[in-house]
């Protein structure tokens, strides 16, 4: 092998791993990686997408500690597979996992209407794993593109919104509106003197209790 034929082998090699760095290693979708070169797109006025949306698993730590990771992350991955189908395949649009059990979905905004109509087969997602048949849940938070704020920020508000949606204890998709901006979240914490267990949750500011009131592993009054 020549110095030539060394260069440009190095250079194959340079860019199958640039290409692999872009693509999540639990799912199909974009990595971490790719959502940011994304974003700078987004800052720059070059990108089509207008809709930002922010997904998050609900109570995945107790998936992982009921089942074990191995079905976490068969829940990632089936995530994954439903978001590429009908968000990737049949609204042209992008994904991505962010990190963990969070996900990232840019849309066009005249795909807004379909997205909120398949929706539902976004927020419980069935999976099997060791011939078990178990579920798990997405909620959704999105936010338009104000065309005034950097792709961060939007990020950040998309975050909020599917918190919140969080907050419902239930599957739901959410839209960042400003009354979100003067009711914003606010995060409660307490021990439980029976069992033990550290309970943290967000909440909206408006609508929080001084303090926890029980303790939702044993019920005991806190």
């Amino acid at each position: 092998m020549n110095l030539d034929e060394a260069i440009e082998g190095l250079e194959k090699l340079v860019a199958e791993v640039k290409k692999a760095s872009l693509i999540d290693d639990k799912t199909s979708l974009g990595s971490a990686l790719a959502l940011r070169q994304e974003g700078r797109l987004i800052n720059e006025g070059m990108s089509d997408f207008d809709v930002i949306a922010f997904g998050d698993l609900n109570d995945f730590k107790h998936l992982n500690d009921l089942h074990g990771h191995d079905a976490g992350d068969v829940a990632i991955n089936k995530v994954g597979e439903i978001i590429r189908k009908f968000v990737i395949e049949n609204l042209e649009g992008k994904a991505f996992r962010k990190s963990g059990d969070e996900f990232v979905i840019l849309l066009k905004q005249n795909q807004i209407e379909n997205f909120l109509s398949v929706v539902p087969f976004l927020l419980r997602i069935g999976f099997s794993y060791n011939r078990k048949p178990l579920e798990t849940q997405l909620s959704l938070g999105y936010v338009l593109n104000d065309r005034k704020s950097s792709f961060e920020d939007l990020l950040g508000r998309a975050e909020v919104a599917c918190q919140l949606a969080k907050a419902k204890d239930e599957a739901v998709c959410m839209e960042w509106t400003t009354s979100i901006y003067h009711n914003p979240l606010v995060r409660i914490s307490g021990r439980c003197r029976k069992c033990g267990s550290r309970i943290s949750c967000n909440v909206p500011k408006e609508n929080a209790p001084v303090a926890l009131r029980s303790c939702p592993c044993c019920s005991e009054p806190l």
